[in-house]
């Protein structure tokens, strides 16, 4: 395989790992509350008010679960790109070094 077509390919795998390992190490996902799910109606205004507030906190805290997991991603797209742009100066550097050699300088 050519190497131009290696690194897309290494990217797009540097990206889904550090994507998913990272952003999941850092950001932590919130459970919605019990009383969304519980049976039955509410018990009365109370009860639901109750559990319209932790509804509301808890649509909060999954915004900010999805603002840290894109900053994660963000992140990690920008470490790849820095990873791959130095790993492609490395390879150009060696093969002009092999390019020199092989016309004997």
């Amino acid at each position: 395989m050519a190497p131009e077509r290696i690194l897309p390919i290494a990217f797009l795998a540097a990206l889904i790992a550090l994507a998913s390992s990272e952003a999941s190490a850092y950001c932590s996902e919130p459970s919605a509350p019990y009383c969304a799910s519980r049976s039955g109606a509410f018990d009365d205004e109370w009860d639901f008010d109750r559990c319209k507030r932790e509804m509301e906190s808890y649509k909060d805290d999954v915004e900010t679960f999805i603002g840290c997991n894109n900053d994660e991603a963000k992140a990690a797209i920008e470490k790849a790109r820095s990873d791959n742009e130095n790993a492609t100066s490395e390879y150009n550097d060696a093969v002009g070094d092999f390019n020199r050699r092989a016309s004997g300088g």
